[in-house]
């Protein structure tokens, strides 16, 4: 009786090892592979910082770059993948970036085993382009205000190897207790739909905090909202080029007499300095067509 009472368990026993085995398969993200036209939609720079993950239509979550993703599961399954951003670069508003388009893939999932993947994306076809600056051309698209003590100047990788990252070119302001104040304008009336999706987007590195804010333009006239978001400084012993994606549907959708906008730029010497620069590149406003 003791032999066949062993007999009959020990088969069990591996049937339910093998049932209830728990090895993942490894899903590895360490990037999107983010391409442009350049010719009509500026430098490939992005500041992609999740990836939304979905398995045969079921959403698996929301992963952090670098993502090393377990998934309970074997062989080949579809998947789609979206480009997270930080709203207004806070990382409570975490959302898909909506001008970006999904990665689609047949992916061959091995227990134990990473495979590693950069999805390929692009803009989306019906993008559009309101304001595309990425100070490659002789003029600007912003003009000094009143209140402004510089401007914006045009540095390039010839003079400026070590600082200009995208294409050939990016804008530099200098800032000092003598020159304090920089404020600058678009001068494109930029056709804005309300309700919907509009950002910009803004390449910077900046040792002085600086702002973004909206411009309202109307027949009654103007109406200058307040910043929708301040850059804070950097520390000059880790100066990078950083990407912000700043959403502007609310202040645009608050304005119902409006019949074009404007954005603004506007830095004030931080009070611990002396004096300090900002260099801005790759500013965008998208909406859909």
């Amino acid at each position: 009786m003791k032999k066949v009472y062993l007999l009959i368990v020990i088969p069990l026993a591996l049937f339910a090892c093998k049932k209830d085995d728990l090895t993942p398969s490894w899903l590895v993200i360490n990037e999107f592979d983010f391409t442009t036209n350049e010719s009509i939609q500026g430098p490939n720079s992005e500041g992609i910082t999740d990836a939304w993950v979905y398995m045969d239509n079921e959403a698996l979550g929301v992963f952090s770059l670098p993502a090393r993703i377990p998934i309970l599961a074997e062989g080949k399954h579809d998947f789609t993948i979206y480009a997270g951003i930080k709203i207004n670069g806070i990382s409570a508003t975490r959302t898909r970036y909506p001008f970006y388009e999904r990665y689609d893939a047949e992916i061959d999932l091995v227990r134990d085993v990473e495979v590693e993947i950069a999805p390929t994306i692009t803009y989306k076809s019906n993008v559009q382009f309101q304001l595309l600056e990425d100070f490659e051309d002789v003029g600007i698209d912003f003009e000094k205000d009143i209140i402004s003590d510089t401007n914006i100047n045009i540095i390039t990788a010839g003079t400026h190897p070590d600082i200009v990252k995208y294409g050939n070119s990016c804008g530099m302001i200098n800032l000092s207790q003598d020159d304090s104040t920089y404020k600058g304008t678009t001068n494109t009336n930029l056709n804005l739909p309300r309700n919907e999706d509009v950002y910009v987007e803004i390449d910077y590195m900046n040792v002085n905090s600086f702002a973004l804010g909206v411009v309202a333009k109307g027949p009654g006239g103007t109406n200058e909202h307040t910043p929708l978001v301040i850059m804070n400084a950097q520390d000059e012993s880790d100066l990078q080029w950083k990407k912000i994606y700043i959403a502007l549907q609310d202040d645009v959708s608050y304005e119902l007499n409006a019949t074009s906008y404007e954005i603004y730029l506007l830095s004030i010497l931080d009070a611990d300095k002396t004096d300090a620069i900002i260099y801005i590149d790759n500013i965008k406003v998208l909406r859909y067509d």
